[in-house]
Formats: C-alpha cells, structure tokens, sequence
C-alpha cells in the first residue's frame, strides 16, 4: 500500500505559514517513506456548504510546481483538477510542464467540480452533475489528444481544438490519471479509461459533502462500487483490475490506548448516527493505536484491495508519527 499526504489547504497547523511549510510538509513526508503528496484544486475551502474565507488556499499547478523543484522522488498529485475551471489545452500543457520539471514525477486527478458554493463565488456556472461529466467527458478528451498527438483536432458540444499542439509533451508517456469521486458516472468513467479511481462521499449532485452521503459511503459499499468499476473496465475491453482503487482518510486520529480508540469512535459515530464499529471500519475515518492501525489498513487492504491512501494529517507531529510508527509496518 501506498500512502499519501495532502498539502495546501490548509489542513496542517504549525508556526510556520504559507509556501514554506507547504514546502516542509511534502519534504517531510518525502523524507519518512510517504509515495505522494497530493495538492487540492480550489478558490476558496468550504466546509458543509459554508465558506471558509480564513483558510489559504493557493493555485494548485503554482504549488505542484514548486514541489517538483523542491523535492526529489515523491509524486505530485492533482486532488483532484476540476476541468470545468481552465480550458483543457492549458490544463495539458501546466500538467505536462511539472511532470517534465518534476522528471515524471506527477499524477493527473481530474474531476467535475463539487463545491457549489465556490463555483457561484466566482461566477461559474454550476451546472447539474450530468451535464458537468459531459463538460469533464470533452476536455479530458482534448488534454489525452494534445498529450498523445503532434498535432490534434476536436470538435465537441463544449470545446474545440484544431490543428493543436502541446510541446513539451509529459515525460510520462502519459502521466497516470485518476478519477475523483464515486457516484455512478464517474464509477463507469473510471472503469472506461482511469489508471485510478479515488473514491470519496459522492458530492456532486448537492454540491457539498453531507452527513448522510458520508454515512452511507461506508466499509461495505466499497466493493459494490468498485464492482461497477471493473464491469465498465470490462466492457471497454480493459482488465477488470485495470483501475487502482485510492481513497482518502479526513478524521485520522492516533491513540494511546485501545480505551481511547473507543471512546473516540463512540464520539464519531453519534455525530453520523452509526454505530462505533463502522466509525472504525468506515472509508473516510482511520483512529486508533499503531498496532490498531496497522491492522486496519492490512484489513482494507485484503478486504478491498486499497492500494493508495492520502491522510489529512492537522499536525506536523502526527505527519511524522505515522511515518515512524505505522509507515514502516504496511
């Protein structure tokens, strides 16, 4: 299993600010074993609808460039690029551009865009769901045409190239792409050409993440889901484990003590009205002692072939907590 930190939202507190301890974050992971650091695509944060103006968030291929240059081996990835905001011949040509400074170093999470509130911040058209996948469906396809071809024409009910070129071309020949989300569309878009499909709560159609979508994005809708992956896979004539299943873990806790785990849990599960035990199994929390954790993480492993992991960690010492207590176990 691969693990994964994810930088400039915000997410980890220290004294230091900015640019720099975005820089510091993704060098110290680098440095315990971490495989990716993962760089989110926003204007502006949110949480549960509302805006969260306090908080930076600085300009995702800005920061995944400065990475290339300040780290060595770690990938840098997209968590993911929402194709609704750039023309997709210059979402190619920024991806491009850091895999080449990076030395192929990046992964290309895309994705239709979920945050209802920043789209009507900036005046962008929040369209329905279906119609933001078509939007991602064309300049997708515009961004792997400019990657592959010299020069390359497309002619969509959305966008329009011809005759187009994109030098220079990805060191990665091309760089892996990975789907976010898990509602049914992006389940069978995954299956049709992801390299990974990064499931979180679905989101898209309500424009912000709810409780109840959290709660019924649980342990054992996993594999119905990644089933409806490898069934699309299938019939586009792809491998049915063509597609890497990732996730991504938002309420990550270590404790000192299995009393603590439960008591944590017990917490939890009131907030989301289930029990403590799914809190614990559920795709989007991981708490408990090293040894809980390392037998959770072997568990999804087993139980749903996980195979990249990103963890908003809120402190720098739980980043290196984990490199040191758990990393070197899974």
């Amino acid at each position: 299993m691969e693990f994964a930190i994810q930088v400039g939202g915000g997410q980890v507190l220290r004294e230091k600010t900015g640019l720099e301890a975005i820089i510091d974050d993704a060098q110290m992971a680098e440095e315990l074993g971490f495989g990716t650091v993962f760089v989110p695509d926003h204007y502006v944060s949110e949480a549960l609808g509302q805006l969260r103006r306090e908080v930076p968030m600085y300009e995702m291929f800005f920061v995944m460039a400065t990475l290339a240059q300040r780290t060595e081996k770690i990938r840098i990835g997209s968590h993911v690029a929402c194709m609704l905001f750039r023309h997709p011949a210059m979402t190619a040509r920024l991806f491009a551009q850091v895999d080449e400074a990076s030395g192929g170093r990046v992964i290309a999470g895309v994705g239709a865009g979920w945050e209802r509130v920043e789209f009507e911040m900036m005046g962008i058209p929040f369209q329905p769901v279906s119609e933001r996948l078509k939007m991602m469906d064309e300049a997708v396809a515009v961004m792997r045409g400019l990657w592959a071809e010299e020069s390359f024409s497309f002619a969509g009910d959305y966008y329009r190239v011809e005759n187009a070129c994109c030098l220079p071309k990805p060191r990665q020949s091309p760089p892996p792409l990975m789907l976010g989300g898990s509602g049914n569309g992006i389940l069978r878009r995954a299956g049709q050409w992801a390299d990974i499909i990064h499931m979180v709560p679905a989101n898209g159609a309500a424009g912000t993440t709810t409780l109840e979508e959290v709660a019924s994005f649980s342990d054992e809708s996993i594999n119905a889901k990644l089933g409806r992956v490898a069934d699309a896979a299938e019939k586009a004539g792809r491998p049915r484990d063509a597609v890497r299943f990732a996730s991504t873990i938002f309420r990550y806790e270590l404790t000192d003590s299995p009393s603590q785990t439960r008591e944590l849990a017990e917490q939890m599960a009131q907030v989301f009205g289930v029990s403590a035990d799914q809190i614990l199994s559920h795709p989007v929390s991981l708490m408990g002692t090293p040894d809980e954790l390392i037998a959770e993480l072997k568990r999804r492993e087993r139980a749903h072939g996980l195979s990249l992991l990103a963890i908003n960690f809120t402190t720098p010492q739980q980043v290196r907590a984990f490199g040191e207590k758990v990393l070197p176990y899974v």
